[in-house]
């Protein structure tokens, strides 16, 4: 760990817990939906992978595939291929978006 990834994960709210889970964005009035990676979590937020990223919109919905559930976030932070949200909303039941 280099001394500016220590200095940024002692301003962290929240500890993160490295995952690998499958989730989706969902935008455009649930029109859109971009598959994505969930690489860590915390309790305020989450660090995702996809290939278009760099293009997401700053608000959206993530839909977590294995819990049924889905929570409002917004993009904090972004690169080409890597962005952080900040979970908005509590996680809500998600089974109408499943079927």
């Amino acid at each position: 760990m280099t001394a500016a990834q220590a200095f940024l994960d002692e301003r962290r709210a929240h500890p993160r817990q490295r995952v690998f889970k499958r989730v989706k964005a969902v935008f455009n009035s649930r029109g859109s939906v971009i598959d994505c990676v969930m690489r860590d979590i915390s309790a305020g937020g989450a660090r995702l992978s996809c290939p278009t990223a760099a293009q997401m919109p700053d608000q959206f919905q993530l839909l977590f595939v294995a819990e049924r559930e889905i929570r409002d976030v917004r993009v904090v932070w972004r690169s080409l291929t890597e962005f952080g949200v900040q979970f908005m909303s509590p996680p809500r039941r998600a089974l109408h978006l499943l079927a």
